[in-house]
């Protein structure tokens, strides 16, 4: 199930919030070692206080897998934390233009894979994103990740370029990409493995 809230509608579900943060520590405090606050067991930034989209993927109530969508045309990660990796192209402010960020997977609950290699759980919460960001009238998301995450988003059938150059964050090589959002990306999405059904409380 892919639970989409927007803002403090994710407190209506307060286990799966707290599920949610606790992984985001986890995630991106203990396994990756990135320089992110995390205040008992939980990692929130400030970010969070802007009313983001929150995209929750779940199985008999437990979080698999979690992202949020900010818009480009207030504060965001890639143009107050991340602008090196803009380059020449300056920072990106448009309204049809969201940034994806926060995305992390349960590893230890996720363990299934589809035949190109790609976590469903992964491919799940790729495509209930970029089915919404169609539905909602969303032409592009950008994000900021490693070059590592960048070729796990290839080969699920992501269609991007980057942004500007790889920039090494805390010794990790990072880059900013520019997401195309059409039915084309969302039928390779689909294309292999399966897809999730969703439930949204956004307006």
């Amino acid at each position: 199930m892919l639970i989409i809230a927007q803002g403090e509608e994710i407190n209506s579900y307060p286990e799966l919030a707290d599920q949610m943060f606790r992984l985001r520590a986890r995630a991106f405090s203990d396994r990756r070692g990135w320089r992110v606050k995390v205040e008992e067991g939980r990692e929130r930034d400030y970010f969070d206080d802007l009313g983001p989209l929150y995209f929750c993927l779940t199985e008999n109530d437990h979080l698999l897998a979690s992202l949020r969508l900010l818009p480009s045309t207030g504060p965001h990660m890639l143009s107050d934390v991340f602008p090196e990796v803009m380059g020449d192209t300056g920072i990106v402010r448009h309204p049809l233009i969201w940034e994806s960020s926060r995305f992390c997977v349960d590893t230890e609950a996720a363990r299934t894979f589809s035949a190109d290699g790609i976590n469903v759980v992964t491919r799940s919460i790729l495509t209930g994103l970029f089915v919404t960001a169609r539905e909602v009238g969303l032409v592009n998301i950008i994000s900021v990740y490693d070059v590592f995450v960048e070729r796990i988003l290839r080969r699920a059938g992501c269609a991007f370029d980057r942004l500007g150059p790889v920039v090494s964050y805390d010794d990790l090589n990072t880059v900013g990409g520019l997401f195309e959002v059409s039915d084309t990306v969302i039928h390779q999405l689909k294309s292999v493995g399966s897809h999730c059904a969703a439930r949204s409380l956004a307006s």
